[in-house]
């Protein structure tokens, strides 16, 4: 349902959707908030803002022709959430005729939804999920159940985004979170694509007996619904083709796979507990299973020292991997997060960081020696700093 207003002389529209409350003032100033009434994006001028259930709010701009983000401070992500909750109130006096009453419940609700509503939502959310550290940006709206806590081995220098301790849920303890997940989210799960994402940092990793259980609870409460999911390559290997047909027959659709290099020495530089023929290895049985891949790629990863090697074997392990159709190839940029494991390996060795220019002739370069079929899996950027759950 769509009503048009003014503010003012101000032209507005709002927007009520099964996934969407919208309100547009000018087209200068766009306000969503999902179903239950949770703040989730702003677009004011150049500026756009995303907010995550966890209440940090990420700020996007272009300057100079180049993407620019940043994230805002607690100050600014309440004023932004108290705006948009003042501009439903405004709304609401204008109290739309009995024929648009879906619209106003949908701005009452939204109006509710002010800085101390939001802080005490994020509490909520703290209490019933651990850190959701990354997703692979086509699952971004995905409801995320955490199957598992943290990363099993956490020893990548240049990874910072799983501290907590690694945990597994049995069956009880999954059944009991996708309760609480359901009752936590209300209507806003409605903004959630139907899509699963099982986390955290590798799933997929649990025994069969285990995750099997964990599939099944998925096909029972949440039916339809297909299934994604992270994996590293040399955990991927205590897995078979059939295994992996079994979990597809429950869900399975994706399998994300950070081969981050080709090159083995790169590897085992930034502590990465895998080769690349147990990447390669691991994509074929997931192929052979009949479940898709997304195998992601680190750009300017081992600065020069390792640039050319860097090139020529990622390329010969991703045409090893006989990508296709419904694959995804992910080249995701070397974030220098100062102080991090990685940069200090770095200084020590005396390997010098390539600028944005040469990471992206690295990745040209990369991408020009792919030998790909057709139809061919579809490439894409995956920058972690644009991430927001």
């Amino acid at each position: 349902m769509v009503i048009r207003t003014t503010l003012g002389e101000v032209p507005v529209s709002v927007s009520v959707t099964d996934r969407a409350i919208t309100v547009s003032r000018n087209d200068a100033l766009v306000v969503a908030w999902d179903p239950g009434g949770r703040l989730y994006s702003v677009v004011d001028g150049d500026r756009t803002y995303r907010r995550g259930l966890n209440g940090r709010v990420l700020v996007k701009w272009r300057e100079n022709g180049a993407r620019q983000r940043r994230w805002a401070s607690d100050t600014e992500a309440a004023a932004i959430v108290d705006r948009a909750a003042a501009l439903a109130g405004e709304l609401l006096k204008k109290r739309p005729a009995a024929p648009a009453q879906d619209v106003v419940a949908a701005l009452e609700r939204v109006a509710r939804f002010d800085s101390r509503a939001a802080a005490d939502d994020a509490i909520r959310f703290g209490q019933i999920y651990q850190p959701i550290g990354i997703l692979p940006p086509d699952q971004y709206l995905a409801l995320v159940l955490q199957a598992t806590e943290g990363c099993s081995f956490r020893s990548c220098t240049f990874c910072e985004f799983y501290r907590e301790p690694y945990r597994v849920r049995n069956a009880e303890q999954f059944a009991e979170h996708i309760t609480r997940v359901r009752d936590y989210l209300g209507d806003s799960i409605r903004l959630r694509d139907g899509a699963i994402f099982l986390g955290s940092a590798n799933a997929l990793a649990v025994p069969m007996f285990g995750l099997v259980p964990i599939f099944d609870l998925l096909v029972q409460q949440l039916a339809g619904r297909p299934v994604y999911a992270f994996l590293d390559g040399f955990t991927g290997l205590l897995k078979s083709a059939a295994d992996y047909r079994a979990l597809g027959r429950r869900g399975l659709r994706r399998v994300y796979i950070g081969l981050e290099s080709g090159h083995d020495a790169l590897l085992a530089f930034v502590r990465k507990p895998s080769t690349c023929q147990q990447a390669v290895e691991t994509v074929q049985a997931i192929k052979s299973g009949g479940v898709n891949v997304g195998v992601i790629v680190m750009v300017g990863l081992g600065g020069d020292l390792f640039a050319r090697a860097h090139v020529t074997d990622t390329a010969e392990a991703i045409n090893a991997m006989h990508l296709g159709a419904g694959d995804l190839l992910y080249f995701s940029e070397l974030v220098d997060l100062p102080g991090s494991p990685y940069l200090r390996a770095a200084g020590d060795a005396g390997i010098r960081t390539l600028d944005a220019g040469e990471r992206l002739a690295q990745r040209r370069a990369i991408e020009s020696r792919l030998a790909l079929p057709s139809p061919a899996p579809q490439l894409a950027t995956y920058d972690v700093r644009e991430f927001v759950y």
